[in-house]
């Protein structure tokens, strides 16, 4: 479902006032509730509309939890069951293991073994956060003089006050912001919120993109579960899930592909309904490109490229530059990404796992290659020196190949 939320967002704050002393007692008192809650249940709904999509997603989830100050991965343990349109899952965390998966599967994570792979990818589930992880949610950080007095508002059955928080522009941030806004609804019976939005609004290399998070609680009991037995692997076992032990792979630097060494053979369909492989071309030169479409550093570079792959091509006999990317899909925002990029040169439509082929751990990655597949350049990132090292490369080989003068 597609909406415009975003006509709701930055209205006229002429007509919104700072909150005083006496509209901040509310505030303040949900800032101490939340940072009291120990334990407890709730259901909540959650609506996101993320920087590269177009679309709302919505969610419903049942959470029971209780903090555990000395925990290092979350705070606190958890049982979630939550659904997504038609599909059902769930995640637990006891502090000894992980849980997490739907119906018939699951995927155990023992503390101890994969506590680093934890970390890396906790931020994916989703919770009500001043609830279960008040300090790292947003209301802690809020500079209350900068709090707006909205009014009340009744969200389904709660009487409620709204509050209006704009930050203020940091000019620090690699990404330009160019706005945000934070709103909370609390409870006015017990000072909890029980509603509250987040939304941005960045210049990604001259894309405007908006993201936007709406958190709605249905019910909540608090301090009500001190108790309460988390699931157990054998509790999921017991219920018909097929429950697989996660394995950490090895910890140590990714092995990169060495200047000088004969890359993997490679074959992908392009955009431009073309076949491209490393058996069949008549380049001297191959640059890859990999990328994804909400890279900051990958956008950066995609005008240098351009550049590149019209000054070199040199009538199919010069340089090759194509694009790759493994982690979006490719559906009309791709095509609609090629034409708002007025990208010239080949990307790779055809399913690939070239970027583990090719051993890619970070984005941008740059391989160039001479036509006999021969690795003689590579890149990680984006600086503004990249399209003159990139060309001095070119340049020499072209030249030594009898294909520039």
């Amino acid at each position: 479902m597609r909406i415009n939320l975003f006509a709701l967002f930055f209205c006229t704050n002429a007509c919104l006032s700072f909150a005083q002393d006496s509209d901040l007692k509310l505030w303040n008192n949900a800032v101490v509730k939340c940072s009291e809650v120990e334990n407890g249940s709730y259901e909540m709904t959650y609506k996101s509309k993320y920087l590269m999509g177009r679309d709302t997603v919505s969610k419903k989830l049942n959470c029971v939890f209780r903090k555990e100050p000395s925990d290092s991965i979350f705070g606190f343990c958890f049982d979630v069951e939550r659904t997504i349109g038609q599909e059902q899952d769930f995640y637990s965390y006891s502090g000894d293991y992980f849980i997490s998966g739907s119906k018939r599967k699951a995927q155990l994570f023992q503390y101890k073994k994969a506590m680093t792979a934890l970390v890396s990818f906790k931020h994916n589930y989703d919770f009500f956060n001043p609830l279960t992880n008040f300090e790292d949610s947003e209301m802690p950080e809020i500079d209350t003089s900068l709090l707006l007095l909205v009014g009340e508002e009744k969200i389904g059955s709660y009487a409620t006050v709204h509050y209006k928080y704009i930050p203020p522009k940091d000019t620090n941030e690699a990404i330009d912001i160019l706005g945000s806004e934070l709103d909370f609804w609390i409870n006015t019976k017990d000072c909890i919120p029980v509603r509250y939005t987040v939304y941005y609004k960045i210049d990604l290399s001259g894309d405007t993109l908006e993201q936007y998070d709406e958190f709605n609680l249905s019910s909540y009991s608090l301090n009500t579960q001190p108790d309460y037995r988390f699931k157990t692997p054998d509790s999921y076992i017991m219920e018909g899930i097929h429950v697989n032990e996660f394995v950490p792979d090895t910890p140590g630097p990714v092995q990169k592909l060495a200047v000088g060494s004969k890359v993997p053979r490679w074959n992908f369909e392009t955009n431009k309904k073309t076949t491209l492989s490393s058996e069949n071309h008549s380049y001297g030169l191959i640059l890859f490109d990999f990328y994804y479409q909400s890279c900051f550093p990958c956008l950066k570079a995609i005008p240098a490229l351009n550049r590149l792959s019209k000054k070199y091509d040199l009538k199919g006999k010069g340089l090759l530059v194509a694009g790759i990317n493994n982690v979006d899909p490719v559906d009309d925002r791709f095509y609609e990404f090629v034409e708002r990029k007025q990208i010239s040169y080949p990307l790779a439509v055809s399913p690939n796992e070239l970027s583990e082929v090719f051993k890619v751990s970070s984005y941008p990655t740059l391989f160039l290659m001479d036509g006999k597949g021969t690795l003689i350049y590579s890149s990680e990132g984006y600086s503004e020196q990249l399209e003159a090292e990139l060309e001095e490369v070119i340049i020499d080989h072209l030249t030594k190949e009898g294909l520039l003068r």
